[in-house]
């Protein structure tokens, strides 16, 4: 019985398998191997010894890879909007401590000359 699944399962993607001519040997020359890139791991999805089960879970485990690959290009393109932004600002905080400090000095300047103009002004 459990033969039986095995081997339906295996066939289930071939082509011949409705006409039932479909050979063991036929079927593995027809897949080999599932991969994305020469780095990622090779999953012979033609070997009998895998259960309907363990393919289903090594399916699940590439999306759920795949999904976080797709997050994690997200947060590195965010995480460098996010730094672009910070360097905007602290431009911005710097262009606005010298616009103070310039501020701060001219009215430094001004109560000096103040100072110095009230007293011969002054009638008192």
């Amino acid at each position: 019985m459990a033969e039986e699944k095995k081997s339906a399962w295996a066939y289930s993607d071939s082509e011949e398998s409705s006409s039932g001519t479909s050979s063991s040997s036929e079927s593995e020359d027809e897949v080999q191997c599932l991969m994305a890139n020469d780095t990622e791991e090779v999953f012979d999805f033609s070997n009998l010894e895998f259960t309907r089960e363990d393919l289903i879970n090594a399916l699940n485990e590439m999306i759920s890879s795949s999904n976080m690959q797709v997050v994690l290009s997200k947060l590195e393109t965010e995480n460098a909007e996010l730094r672009s932004r910070s360097e905007e600002i602290l431009y911005e905080n710097q262009r606005l401590v010298d616009i103070i400090s310039s501020w701060t000095k001219s009215s430094a300047s001004l109560q000096k000359l103040q100072g110095a103009i009230k007293p011969s002004g002054d009638k008192t």
